[in-house]
């Protein structure tokens, strides 16, 4: 987007995702033999991306507040976020990540489908939305349809660990202290009287997958607290606009959208991760 006007829409915040973890199948309703699980008293997994208002019973205790908003926006020479910062960024109609164990593409690199972006729209603010299409031929075909290759181009584009990056946004530096705190504080908990046999028994388990990764820094419960995985890919589904942008602005008719973000610093206790990045629109 070189040489164009566009407006820059940053955004982050905690996103939640209740899934199974290999080697559990995908489909795994409550968590078996990974290092996720769905606790006594909680509804199954269903691999959901919420980005803003988790289900009821989903919400675990210490869990950071779910929700990704917008941050900051600009358009050349000007910072208009008065009238979009602060406004909700959601992913709609049940988005998943789609891996499926490793049968649609590694680790790390699965698309998100469906991806049907809206930003804005609350307290009359300006409202976005635009959706992923991978295949515009057939815009409605099965994940197992698409070609890997065209998987790999809406998917993550890597998957690594940044400690630093991540700590900038979740502000935890050491996660394997906060580990030990989590602990310490469900430990607590499980000391309280009258603590009913439910809640009992989920404390209990959340308690006993900390301690593997107190055991065992190297685990996947300690190091995707690092992780991060990387998306860059553009959005060619049909426009969606509610009220006009800052300063009168308007998208360039027929120029797809770009969203860039990344997703980690991944807390398997609490089922959530941080969310951050930028979408752009081309201005006519």
């Amino acid at each position: 987007m070189n040489g164009e006007r566009v407006l820059r829409v940053e955004f982050g915040g905690w996103f939640m995702c209740r899934l199974a973890t290999d080697p559990d199948p995908t489909d795994e309703p409550r968590g078996v033999s990974g290092s996720t699980f769905a606790l006594a008293g909680e509804p199954d997994l269903d691999r959901v991306i919420v980005l803003n208002a988790p289900p009821p019973g989903t919400v675990r205790s210490y869990a950071p507040e779910v929700g990704v908003r917008v941050t900051r926006a600009t358009v050349p020479g000007a910072d208009v976020s008065e009238e979009l910062a602060g406004g909700r960024v959601d992913l709609l109609d049940n988005p998943r990540f789609e891996n499926r164990n490793f049968v649609l593409t590694v680790a790390g690199q699965e698309p998100i489908v469906p991806f049907r972006l809206r930003i804005g729209g609350a307290d009359g603010r300006p409202r976005l939305e635009r959706s992923m299409v991978m295949t515009p031929r057939e815009p409605q075909a099965d994940v197992h349809r698409v070609p890997q290759s065209v998987l790999q181009e809406y998917g993550g584009r890597s998957f690594r660990t940044d400690t630093a990056l991540v700590a900038s946004a979740t502000g935890i530096n050491d996660p394997l202290a906060h580990r030990a705190e989590r602990r310490a504080h469900l430990a607590a908990d499980l000391q309280q009287p009258d603590v009913p046999p439910v809640q009992r028994a989920a404390l209990s388990k959340r308690i006993r997958e900390l301690d593997i990764g107190l055991k065992n820094p190297a685990d996947e419960r300690v190091v995707n607290m690092t992780a991060i995985e990387e998306f860059d890919f553009p959005l060619h589904g049909r426009p969606v606009l509610h009220t006009a942008l800052p300063g009168g602005a308007r998208p360039q008719p027929g120029a797809p959208w770009r969203v860039t973000f990344w997703m980690g610093g991944w807390d398997p206790d609490v089922l959530c991760g941080f969310m951050r990045g930028e979408l752009a629109v081309p201005l006519a």
